[in-house]
């Protein structure tokens, strides 16, 4: 007697049809997380950006840094004048150009981002301006960090 594709009952074997079915759930899976991206794009106004949990996430991850970086540099007394000038304005103008990314004068998937965006770019803009002076001034740098705070106090 064959077994070719029986089990010992003399029935058919499913485990065949168990990776056939597991291919398709997997490929309408795939399929239906793609069309869900395109109807996303166009179901939103052109001057709305969606940002998604990943991006938002990395986008705020890349502040943070930049702003703890800011503080080290203000913290390190062996960086003076020019070079930690320099250093500063790197950090802002990155500090701005991710910012932009999330928004400002446009609308977004985050209610608190669009309240605040244009806020902290403000500060950002006001940071830079200073930090490019003759003799630098970094008052409003300091206050960057509270603009952080003051946006994330209620999301800890």
């Amino acid at each position: 007697m064959k077994y070719n594709n029986l089990n010992p009952t003399g029935s058919p074997n499913p485990g065949g049809n168990n990776k056939l079915r597991l291919a398709l759930i997997a490929l309408l899976c795939a399929g239906l997380v793609f069309s869900c991206a395109q109807v996303r794009k166009v179901t939103y106004p052109s001057d709305y950006v969606y940002l998604d949990r990943k991006q938002l996430r990395s986008k705020m991850a890349l502040l943070s840094f930049y702003m703890r970086q800011l503080d080290e540099v203000m913290l390190d007394d062996s960086i003076v004048g020019s070079d930690q000038q320099q250093r500063i304005l790197d950090l802002l103008n990155k500090t701005y150009n991710v910012t932009a990314e999330l928004g400002g004068g446009i609308t977004t998937n985050h209610l608190v981002i669009d309240e605040h965006i244009d806020q902290f770019k403000i500060d950002v803009t006001s940071a830079i301006r200073d930090a490019r002076a003759d003799p630098p001034n970094y008052f409003a740098l300091g206050r960057l960090t509270g603009s952080c705070v003051g946006c994330h106090q209620y999301r800890d």
